[in-house]
């Protein structure tokens, strides 16, 4: 599958809380791939990378990654080989589609790794009843994305086919970092996860997983979907008590009903927008209903990939309350 020369690998959302992460791991890999980096705000992306990055073989490209003609461009220019795609927003399902468009008629790439979210998206899944829990936009769109990978594409070795992995991340980490003010002056833990169990997941291990499957290219981990993130599950309680425990102060949660919803909406629509509030706050609801997690398999496919055991909740919750408390 691979060829003899260095791959060319295109990331979406390179400075976000995985990009900025993947970008060292792809640049330290032994292949030296080249890492292109399109982006509707380059300053602002070269800030937020490292300074001590090989610059050679990184190109920070300035354009929409909503426009199809900019992205087939950079792609053609670039001679891209394969493309880590990670998208979210009202805009997914058009772009990703658009995307895929692009990779098909590019004749170059030939390996796609694409950020999905943990849990059954299959079709087989869906003839069960698995989108009678689901009413979040950007956690529905997964379906038909995943839906066009696994029956929707041709053949690697045909013209216009392109092999991929999927990695299926639960919950962030990162996610409570919105939260500080609130934990700080209030003893407040601001998010919901409820009372069913919620996995949770190290950006820095969704990053290594991306880093370790374009590196694969498809060979081992091709046609496959990869979950990422703790195989036990942690409650709003529990969360709270970590925190608690970590800052060395009474820490309370922010519960999953009515109430404790509606503020959470609130504060995601002034963040972003009131459609992505209320798209996070069925999100929310959907963790209270059901558990959100992996199988023992799942996670054992995950530590695989990973060459490792995925990073702790409790270590970043202590890491991160060390670091609050010294600023």
């Amino acid at each position: 599958m691979p060829g003899t020369t260095s791959p060319t690998y295109l990331l979406t959302a390179g400075g976000g809380n995985i990009g900025k992460r993947l970008v060292p791991l792809l640049l330290s890999q032994p292949s030296r791939p080249t890492v292109i980096l399109p982006t509707s705000n380059a300053a602002g992306l070269t800030s937020k990378l490292p300074s001590t990055l090989d610059k050679s073989r990184l190109h920070i490209v300035e354009g929409s990654i909503q426009d199809p003609g900019f992205v087939q461009q950079t792609v053609k220019t670039h001679n891209v080989t394969a493309v880590f795609l990670c998208l979210t927003g009202e805009d997914e399902l058009f772009t990703t589609f658009n995307l895929l468009d692009v990779i098909k008629q590019s004749g170059t790439v030939k390996h796609l790794v694409y950020l999905s979210a943990c849990g059954d998206f299959s079709p087989e899944a869906i003839q069960r009843g698995a989108l009678k829990g689901i009413g979040a936009g950007h956690v529905a769109v997964k379906f038909l994305v995943e839906a066009k990978l696994w029956h929707g594409l041709l053949p690697r070795d045909q013209d216009g086919g392109f092999s991929y992995t999927i990695l299926g991340p639960s919950l962030f980490f990162d996610n409570d970092l919105r939260f500080k003010q609130g934990l700080l002056e209030h003893g407040v833990y601001g998010q919901p996860m409820g009372s069913k169990g919620v996995s949770l997941v190290d950006p820095a291990d969704i990053a290594l997983a991306a880093a370790k499957a374009l590196e694969d290219d498809g060979r081992r981990w091709g046609g496959r979907k990869i979950m990422i993130g703790s195989l036990q599950t942690y409650t709003n309680q529990e969360a709270a008590k970590f925190w608690a425990g970590a800052l060395g102060k009474e820490v309370t949660p922010r519960l999953s009903d009515k109430a404790g919803l509606d503020e959470l909406e609130v504060v995601f629509a002034q963040h972003a927008n009131p459609a992505w509030g209320r798209d996070l706050r069925i999100m929310f609801e959907m963790f209270e209903a059901d558990a959100f997690g992996m199988s023992e398999a799942e996670y054992k496919d995950q530590v695989e990939l990973l060459g490792k055991e995925p990073e702790r909740y409790e270590k970043f919750v202590e890491a991160t309350a060390k670091q609050w408390k010294e600023e």
